[in-house]
């Protein structure tokens, strides 16, 4: 089939040709970045958690009554829930794996304009080791008299020294030991790395961004007005769902507090998989929604362009053009506008990505999903366009005569 004939037409009517053109680029580019930020989402589900979360229990106190001591109320906690059958350890933490929320700025200097890092900070107690089950594979834990705890306000200095990921210490110093090596806070605290530990989940905001393993542990039990220390719970294999009612007793024997949640570790972990389903299921469906709105709009073009051109195709059919060149020609003219608008779109995703990209601080860029997007519009055209076509070989040659 000879192009020219069909580019003349085009031409003739380019501005329902440039219309049908933006609307796959923009198609292209929406399905293509949704699609990528969708792998890039889902890609975390279901990592390792690092620890064992089926047999771990979060509680999460909150004291309405400030005249509480709250130091003595975390002794009295330790030593209740210790006692319940079946608990195996209890530690005060900050956060709690699976729910960590924001994250910790960090700087390797305190020059201006230094790299930022992030990482959830997971602050407690002695028994943070024993309860959250990590293995230590290099350095040291902390000693006991590193450990700084009372409340926020009170406190006059912060612990000196602290403990990193696995993949913390590789996102920091590389292939560097990180041991001895010095970290700053935001608010300028120094802290010497001490020791290196296995990889546990820290929170949804980090994972989302494919950080998901890169946390600190600090030898603090800090509290201030609306944000009271949490308990890490581990128990025997089985047993953490049958004790959850024990727990509450065990928390509602001190008044002046209520709690916020007590739950299996394991609970948390799919409410943060949960979010981040939904997310990549609404981004999909509004990608798909699109698509068939293209679709529709290029099967309605080609009815409309039938409708336009019936005394053409009858002409043709009467100089002896086959139903099957009536529909190549109008497979080829579609061919010809949803290549065009997938150049356009596949430039148009790649810029966005990048865009992105640079927002987000994560490379979710894969040029096999955006050349695959733009093969999955292209085809979903054809498909759409085939039926109209068909339809427009039906017409019958003697059309042109009709008139005369």
């Amino acid at each position: 089939m000879e192009i020219r004939p069909i580019l003349l037409s085009l031409k003739h009517s380019k501005v329902i040709a440039l219309l049908v053109v933006l609307q796959i680029a923009i198609t292209m580019t929406v399905l293509s970045v949704s699609l990528l930020m969708t792998t890039s989402t889902l890609k975390e589900w279901n990592l390792p958690s690092g620890i064992d979360h089926n047999n771990m229990i979060s509680v999460v106190p909150q004291f309405y009554d400030s005249s509480i001591n709250v130091s003595q109320s975390i002794i009295d906690d330790h030593q209740r829930i210790s006692k319940i059958p079946g608990v195996t350890g209890v530690s005060t933490v900050s956060e709690v794996p699976f729910s960590a929320f924001g994250y910790t700025p960090m700087y390797l200097s305190l020059d201006e304009g230094a790299k930022e890092y992030q990482a959830n900070s997971f602050n407690g107690d002695k028994n943070m080791q024993q309860v959250l089950g990590f293995t230590l594979l290099e350095g040291r834990y902390f000693y006991d008299n590193e450990f700084v705890q009372g409340n926020a306000n009170d406190i006059e200095s912060q612990p000196s020294v602290v403990m990193i990921s696995e993949d913390m210490a590789k996102a920091l110093f590389d292939d560097q030991s990180a041991i001895g090596q010095t970290i700053y806070l935001s608010d300028g605290v120094s802290m010497q790395v001490i020791g290196v530990y296995s990889n546990f989940m820290n929170g949804e905001y980090l994972n989302y961004f494919g950080k998901s393993y890169q946390t600190i542990l600090r030898p603090l039990v800090s509290w201030r007005n609306g944000a009271d220390p949490k308990y890490i719970v581990s128990t025997d294999p089985g047993i953490a769902p049958n004790i959850l009612e024990d727990i509450t007793d065990a928390i509602y024997q001190t008044d002046g507090r209520y709690l916020t949640r007590v739950e299996v570790l394991s609970r948390v972990q799919k409410r943060m998989y949960d979010g981040r389903g939904s997310r990549a299921v609404m981004l999909l469906g509004i990608s798909v929604i699109l698509l068939f709105i293209t679709a529709f709009g290029m099967a309605g073009l080609v009815s409309f362009l039938v409708n336009q051109r019936k005394r053409q195709i009858g002409t043709r059919r009467a100089l002896g053009a086959t139903k099957w060149n009536v529909v190549s020609y109008f497979m080829t003219e579609n061919a010809i506008l949803s290549l065009a608008g997938l150049a356009l779109g596949m430039v148009l995703s790649v810029w966005l990505s990048v865009v992105l990209i640079e927002e987000a601080g994560v490379d979710f860029l894969n040029l096999g999903y955006v050349a695959f997007t733009a093969f999955f519009i292209f085809s979903v055209n054809q498909i759409a366009v085939y039926l109209p076509a068909k339809n427009a070989a039906n017409v019958a040659p003697a059309i042109v005569t009709r008139s005369a």
